[in-house]
C-alpha cells in the first residue's frame, strides 16, 4: 500500500472528502492521507491534485507532502534494501507497520507520537506546578479526570504501553510536585502508594478497539 501524506499550515487534522459538485465544499483540513493499492495509482493521483489545484490558483507545497511505501509488503521490502519499513503520524497517532497477535500476517499498528507524548506530560507538570494550592480532594478529582481524558483518546489498539507509561509519569510528578507541599521529602513513595490505593486513578485500559472481533 502507498500513501499520501499532505500537511497544510492550518491547525487541528480532520478527515476529508473531497466533492466536485458546485455545491461541495472541503472542510478546513491540515492533512490528508490517501491509500492506494499500486504505487502508480499514488502517483497519477497526486499529478491529478497538482493539476486540480493549480486550475484554482492553488499548490501543494512540496515540501509538505511525502510517499509512504506501507502495508504487508513493506517490512519484507525494507528488510531487502536495508532499512526500516516507514511510519506515518496522524491524529496524534503514529502508525507503523506490525502484525497479528499470533506474529503472522500484517496489521497496521499505532502508538502516541513522541512529541505528543512529551508535551503531554509536560503540560501535565506545569498545570500541577501551578495547581498544586488546590485542595487535595479538588486536585486528585481533577487529575483522575486529566487520566481519563489522555487514556479515551489515546487508548486505542496496541497503544497500552504507550497510556500505561503516561500514567507512570503522571505518578512521578505527583511524587514531586505533592512533596513540595511541606517540608522535603515529606512524602514518601510508601505513603503515595497507599494513597494511591485509598483513592485510585483510572487504570490505563484500551476504550477504542480499531479491529472487529470476529467471532467464530
Amino acid at each position: 500500500m502507498h500513501w499520501l501524506d499532505n500537511r497544510s499550515r492550518m491547525s487541528g487534522d480532520v478527515h476529508v472528502r473531497f466533492c466536485e459538485s458546485p455545491r461541495g465544499k472541503l472542510p478546513r483540513a491540515t492533512r490528508l492521507v490517501v491509500c492506494f493499492q499500486y504505487e502508480q495509482d499514488a502517483l497519477s493521483f497526486y499529478r491529478e491534485l497538482v493539476n486540480r489545484l493549480d486550475k484554482f490558483g492553488l499548490e501543494v507545497e512540496p515540501t509538505k507532502i511525502r510517499m509512504v511505501k506501507f502495508g504487508r509488503f513493506a517490512v519484507q521490502n525494507a528488510k531487502a534494501r536495508g532499512t526500516r519499513p516507514e511510519t506515518f503520524d496522524f491524529l496524534g497517532l503514529t502508525h507503523y507497520c506490525g502484525t497479528r497477535r499470533d506474529g503472522k500476517g500484517f496489521r497496521m499498528k499505532r502508538k502516541t507520537v513522541r512529541k505528543k507524548f512529551t508535551a503531554k506530560v509536560k503540560a501535565f507538570k506545569e498545570w500541577l506546578k501551578s495547581a498544586r494550592t488546590m485542595k487535595t480532594a479538588d486536585l486528585w478529582e481533577t487529575v483522575k479526570a486529566k487520566l481519563r481524558g489522555h487514556y479515551a483518546y489515546y487508548g486505542v489498539t496496541d497503544n497500552l504501553p504507550g497510556i500505561k507509561r503516561f500514567g507512570f509519569e503522571v505518578e512521578n510528578i505527583l511524587m514531586k510536585w505533592l512533596n513540595r507541599r511541606g517540608k522535603r521529602d515529606s512524602l514518601k513513595w510508601e505513603e503515595l502508594k497507599r494513597m494511591l490505593k485509598r483513592f485510585p486513578l483510572p487504570e490505563p485500559r484500551i476504550k477504542v478497539k480499531m479491529f472487529p472481533i470476529t467471532v467464530k
